[in-house]
């Protein structure tokens, strides 16, 4: 685990996510925790935009995929307070890991 510092660019992050579908992969835990506070897709890109580098909590290492790093912010949104864990693809798109309550 790294605190401090990110491992990937958040602005990059979110202009990958911010392009559309072939830009980006929302998993389906993402989804299903976004769905769990009523926020749809685009709510989901929406606060992964409104993201800034104060958000950023920890790096940490992926528990499926040793070696691929994922950048975990915390955001206040809509009222409570979202847990949104992003990464970069191997094949180069932005990721929403996990989009929950913290």
């Amino acid at each position: 685990m790294r605190i401090g510092r990110s491992t990937y660019d958040l602005e990059m992050l979110q202009r990958l996510i911010g392009q559309g579908p072939l830009s980006r992969v929302i998993t389906t835990a993402a989804i299903g925790g976004a769905g769990l506070l009523n926020i749809d897709t685009a709510g989901i890109v929406e606060a992964v935009l409104a993201l800034t580098p104060a958000h950023f909590y920890k790096s940490m290492e992926a528990e499926k995929r040793p070696g691929l790093w994922q950048d975990v912010y915390h955001l206040p949104f809509e009222g409570v307070e979202i847990y949104i864990k992003l990464q970069l693809s191997p094949d180069g798109r932005g990721v929403v890991v996990q989009f929950k309550l913290r």
